[in-house]
Parts: C-alpha cells; structure tokens; sequence
C-alpha cells in the first residue's frame, strides 16, 4: 500500500481477513458483503459480531499497538477499503492529548469485555443454551 493510500480488497466468501493473535498492519472498512468476528474458545470459534458494510473492523491493532484480539472471516464475498496504520496513527496523533488517554481506556475495556463474551458464549453453549 504505497504511501498509506487506501486500497480497495476483496475477499471471497470463506477468506480469513486476519487471526487472532496477529500483529496487525491495516485496518479494513466495508463497502460490501459481511465479515464474522470470531475467537477462539477451547477449539471452538466463537462469533462476537457480524460487521456490515460502513463498519471498520480490525481497528484495535491499529490504535494500541496490540495483537489481533480475533479473527475476522469473510461470511460472502465482501468489497472492504484498507487503512494503513499509519494513517490511522496520524489521525490519532492529531487528535487532543485527552481524546487519546480517552480512546486508550475505551481499548482496554474493548478487549477485556471481547475475552469475556467470547468465554461467556462458550459456556453457555457448553451448557446447551446458545449457539457460539
């Protein structure tokens, strides 16, 4: 992606657009199709979400410098614009010193509670009540 210009992807139904516990290096927003968000529980694939179009998914790595904290599968063949961490840093940087102390908090609290449903949903379905 040369000079941080978004790139258009596109992704096949089925595709892994990334996994879980890797580093990530663009962000993806959807113009088309739908992308399940999943972890992984005790070999289980748990879905927290189902992004849409106009949705960014794959944003956190971006923002804190932490790995992926699930995996992202195409659910149809899905039309997605990239977004360079670097771009997505430059927005950051420009942002106030607050904003950002602010944005830092609502990513940690993101990631605990995406551990949490993903264990969550796990035991229930352990327990017959729902469908991870």
């Amino acid at each position: 992606m040369a000079g941080g210009n978004p790139e258009r992807r596109v992704f096949a139904k089925g595709a892994v657009i990334f996994r879980e516990g890797d580093t990530g290096h663009e962000a993806y927003l959807i113009q088309k199709g739908a992308v399940r968000i999943f972890k992984s529980v005790s070999g289980r694939r748990v879905t927290l979400a189902v992004a849409r179009p106009f949705q960014v998914i794959g944003e956190l790595a971006m923002m804190d410098d932490g790995l992926r904290m699930a995996s992202a599968m195409a659910e149809e063949d899905t039309v997605c614009v990239s977004l360079s961490k670097a771009s997505i840093r430059s927005m950051l940087d420009q942002a106030p010193e607050g904003l950002t102390h602010l944005i830092a908090s609502l990513i940690a609290s993101m990631r605990a509670m995406g551990d949490e449903l993903a264990n969550a949903k796990a035991e229930l379905a352990d327990l017959g009540h729902a469908d991870p």
